[in-house]
């Protein structure tokens, strides 16, 4: 037995179906299942300057964590000794500095050497010890911190 459904009612049927469709993504969209959580969240962009005495600090990793929310970031300091991070939430944070991360040991080959950096005090280098504080705000900000004043 075959079934032959008429143009008219065949055209009907896919009208229907796309206006289904698009009546379903905005539905979607309203409940939230697209969206990027914390996307709703003012940021701002972060430029900040480490050295030690007067000399910048050019090796390390700078991170920023607000322990009341648990967001943060991080950033590799440059030749200036400055680290820029973007997108940051507004908000209070606290700063660590960290030596950058050891490279990985290759089967046979002897380790690589390990540096010590001392001119990055271990106080810095954890959250709970860290004196280093910094407010984020709408638009840009910029902050530098001397390593000498944690010592």
């Amino acid at each position: 037995m075959k079934i032959t459904i008429p143009q008219t009612a065949s055209r009907s049927l896919l009208q229907t179906l796309v206006i289904s469709g698009c009546a379903l993504l905005f539905l979607l969209e309203l409940s939230g299942c697209s969206r990027v959580p914390g996307a709703e969240k003012q940021r701002g962009s972060v430029t900040i300057q480490i050295t030690n005495g007067t000399e910048p600090v050019t090796e390390g990793q700078v991170d920023l964590v607000n322990e009341q929310t648990g967001e943060g970031g991080g950033g590799a300091l440059n030749s200036d000794g400055t680290a820029s991070l973007e997108l940051v939430a507004l908000g209070s944070y606290t700063v660590t500095v960290n030596p950058p991360p050891q490279e990985p040991l290759v089967p046979g080959q002897a380790p690589p050497e390990v540096k010590s950096y001392e001119n990055i005090p271990p106080r810095v280098r954890q959250i709970k010890t860290s004196p280093f504080k910094l407010e984020v705000k709408s638009g840009a900000n910029e902050f530098a911190f001397d390593l000498k004043q944690a010592e």
